[in-house]
């Protein structure tokens, strides 16, 4: 599922039927692609294809800025890792909001939902755990989750007295049970390895997220590098008697402070003009 190619089915998905299903299946209110930027709904999804694998309490639904975005697709990531699921989440581009990448994005991660959700009750508000939902976190009618009711703590009742003497006896028949069992008891053996393992996991991903990174950084300053060397070979093929060395140190510096925006419209001029 994680092989899905570009000319797949999946990726010819509408931007309407995406918006459609995703609203109707997870009582969403959502009208554009870039919404799904946070990384919350993607979350939402795969807690509905694998119930529990998802950490839904961690997810920030108001996240706006990257820094406020990366947690989500943390826990995202784990929940692939917990599940097997072998794709790579391309974290610094979703979360800078572009159209393209949150699409290809959501058409894969509905086509893994149809291939795996096995249906059933599911219940995305009350999923959500938050009170303060965005509006397009929120069904048409604007409604919130449930309140989770508390419970009181139980009461004990009886003879107050009787207390002492009860733990005295919980803690005798500790000491003189299983002593394998005692000593994971006393230590909290099986306790502690599962929050190593969740230490460890929650390491990887941050290992993960930050080579992604720095893989992000590295090409697009190589790109930047590449483009120059472009201009000077242009120049060398066709030298211009009019170009002086401010001129230069100018069309170095377009290039060099240009943002990814621009770059894509450069690039896409550069292969129509080919074309």
């Amino acid at each position: 599922m994680s092989s899905v190619g570009r000319m797949d089915g999946a990726f010819f998905v509408s931007r309407t039927e995406l918006l459609a299903w995703l609203n109707t299946t997870f009582q969403l209110n959502v009208s554009k692609v870039e919404q799904c930027a946070n990384g919350a709904i993607y979350c939402q999804v795969i807690d509905a294809c694998h119930p529990g694998a998802v950490l839904m309490k961690k997810v920030n639904w108001v996240a706006r800025d990257e820094h406020q975005c990366v947690p989500n697709f943390k826990v995202l990531q784990q929940a692939f890792d917990k599940v097997g699921i072998q794709r790579h989440i391309e974290v610094d581009k979703l979360v800078r909001g572009k159209y393209q990448d949150n699409l290809e994005m959501l058409q894969w991660i509905k086509t893994y939902f149809d291939r795996t959700c096995q249906g059933g009750d599911y219940s995305a508000l009350s999923r959500r755990f938050s009170d303060s939902l965005p509006e397009w976190a929120r069904p048409a009618d604007g409604s919130l989750p449930p309140r989770s009711p508390v419970r009181p703590a139980p009461s004990s009742g009886g003879d107050p007295r009787a207390q002492p003497r009860q733990a005295l006896a919980s803690r005798s028949r500790l000491l003189s049970g299983d002593g394998r069992r005692s000593g994971r008891a006393g230590y909290g053996g099986d306790t502690s390895l599962a929050e190593e393992h969740e230490r460890l996991r929650e390491e990887v991903v941050d290992l993960k997220i930050t080579v992604d990174g720095l893989e992000t950084e590295r090409d697009f300053y190589f790109q930047k590098l590449r483009d120059v060397e472009i201009l000077c070979q242009a120049w060398e093929e066709r030298p211009d008697p009019t170009m002086t060395v401010s001129q230069f140190v100018k069309d170095c510096q377009r290039i060099l402070y240009m943002k990814d925006d621009e770059d894509d419209l450069v690039n896409s001029g550069d292969a129509n003009g080919a074309g």
